[in-house]
C-alpha cells in the first residue's frame, strides 16, 4: 500500500485515496468529500494501485481519441458519398426498433468499478468468515474444557458419595450392641 492507492474500507461503508501514514498502522484515507480519515491499515484494502490508475487513464484517454477519430471519418464518408439532393429520408420508428438501432458501447470504467468493489466484497466476507471460523474453533475449545470439568466435579462428587457410605457402613459394623434391657447390664 502506498500512497495515491485507490482502497475500501473493510468494516465501514466507504473509500477513498491513501494520502498519508501514521504511526501504529494508521493510514489516512481521503474520501469523496476531500476529508482525511484515519484507519487501521489491517481495515483497508486496496482495490486499485496509483501506477494502474495513471495506466488506466492513458488507455481510456487513448480509446475515447480513437473513437473520436473513427467519427469523424465516418461523418466525412457519409456527406462525400450522398449529396446534399439525394440525401435518404429519415423515418420514424417505434420504442423496439429505435432501442435495436443503438449501439451501446459498455462502459469499462463502470464494469471494472464493480468488479473492483466485488473484490472487496469477497475479501470482507472471507475475512469474516475467517473470524467466525476462529471464533468458533474458540467457542469448540471452550466447550470441550467445560465438558471436562464438569467430568471432574462429578466423578469427585461420586467419590465423596461412595466415601460416605463407606464410613457409613463401617460405623453400622464397629456399633456395639446395645443391651436389651438393664438387667443384662447387672450381670455383668
Amino acid at each position: 500500500m502506498k500512497i495515491g492507492d485507490k482502497v475500501r474500507f473493510l468494516n465501514d461503508v466507504g473509500g477513498g485515496t491513501v494520502t498519508g501514514f501514521r504511526q501504529g498502522g494508521i493510514v489516512l484515507v481521503e474520501d469523496a468529500d476531500g476529508f482525511d480519515i484515519p484507519m487501521p491499515q489491517n481495515e483497508v484494502v486496496v482495490i486499485e494501485e496509483a501506477a494502474s490508475k495513471v495506466e488506466r487513464k492513458a488507455v481510456e484517454k487513448e480509446k475515447k481519441e480513437m473513437s473520436t477519430k473513427r467519427k469523424m471519418e465516418k461523418s466525412a464518408e457519409n456527406r462525400s458519398a450522398v449529396p446534399s439532393a439525394e440525401k435518404p429520408e429519415v423515418k420514424s420508428l417505434n420504442g423496439r426498433e429505435y432501442l435495436k438501432s443503438k449501439t451501446v458501447l459498455p462502459d469499462n470504467t463502470e464494469e471494472e468499478e464493480l468488479d473492483e468493489q466485488l473484490e472487496a466484497r469477497i475479501v470482507r466476507l472471507e475475512m469474516a468468515l475467517q473470524q467466525v471460523e476462529a471464533t468458533l474453533q474458540k467457542a469448540e475449545s471452550a466447550l470441550q474444557q467445560q465438558e471436562a470439568r464438569i467430568a471432574r466435579l462429578e466423578a469427585e462428587n461420586n467419590l465423596r458419595k461412595n466415601e460416605k457410605l463407606m464410613a457409613r457402613q463401617a460405623k453400622q459394623k464397629k456399633k456395639p450392641e446395645s443391651p436389651a434391657n438393664i438387667g443384662e447390664l447387672q450381670i455383668l
